[in-house]
């Protein structure tokens, strides 16, 4: 019985086929993710665990088909460090497209793209260049990020990057389990140069921790906190994003 709410509420890859043909839906939600260095306090799924929890909540609201988590993507500004797996920018663009591209040819009309990792650059270009040549089709890339609103529910006063206190009270709440506790007081660091340095070294070489932020701040609560704001801000976004984005061919 809790399988039958569960498939009526939400349609997932375990759904069949026949399920999702009935269900007559339009729109599909994709997680994006990385598997990447997060310290000695979060694992290296982070991005794309939390891209997952994320895009289930909003595929509910959405009434859309959630496909799973896409868990690698670019994070060269972690290499060095052994886990941080990646692919090339040109590469991701090529599957990002074939993927939207075989989802419209079975009749999805609006695509939400999900980014649980900042550094996927490449997904925007292929979002545009799709939107611009293909018709009856909407595509909706959304970022979570840490505005003015979240920096309200925390307390760190520095530059937020990289598993700090969002990332880290994020975590606490969806999989506190997978937490190291007793790392996260001791892993704290915020280089002292602006993000953009990153186009010129890795993490790692300007972090001794890995970390970009002030994790040691993180609790259970924030991240809930945080976790619902940035849902009811990714839905008005992506509602006012439908409104403008046009369904024929630019």
């Amino acid at each position: 019985m809790v399988s039958l709410i569960w498939r009526i509420e939400l349609l997932t890859y375990r759904n069949t086929q026949k399920e999702i043909e009935a269900a007559n839906i339009d729109t599909a939600v994709i997680p994006l993710g990385s598997v990447e260095q997060h310290s000695s306090h979060l694992p290296i799924g982070t991005d794309a665990m939390f891209a997952e929890a994320f895009s289930e909540k909003l595929a509910e609201r959405f009434d859309a088909l959630l496909l799973p988590v896409l868990p690698i993507s670019t994070c060269y500004e972690h290499k060095g460090k052994k886990g941080s797996v990646w692919m090339r920018p040109s590469t991701f663009y090529t599957m990002l497209q074939d993927i939207i591209g075989s989802l419209h040819s079975q009749g999805f009309k609006k695509v939400i793209l999900i980014l649980g990792h900042g550094g996927i650059f490449a997904a925007f270009p292929a979002v545009r260049e799709l939107n611009a040549t293909k018709n009856d089709l909407q595509i909706i890339i959304y970022a979570p990020d840490v505005d003015d609103d979240v920096k309200q529910i925390m307390d760190t006063k520095k530059n937020e990057v990289h598993a700090g206190e969002s990332e880290t009270s994020l975590m606490l709440y969806l999989f506190e389990e997978l937490v190291n506790k007793e790392e996260m007081m001791k892993n704290d660091f915020v280089p002292d140069v602006p993000q953009n340095f990153l186009n010129y070294t890795p993490v790692h070489k300007l972090s001794p921790t890995g970390v970009w932020g002030e994790p040691s701040l993180a609790t259970k609560e924030k991240g809930e906190k945080i976790f619902n704001m940035m849902l009811d801000k990714a839905e008005a976004y992506i509602n006012n994003a439908l409104k403008y984005a046009v369904k024929e061919e630019w």
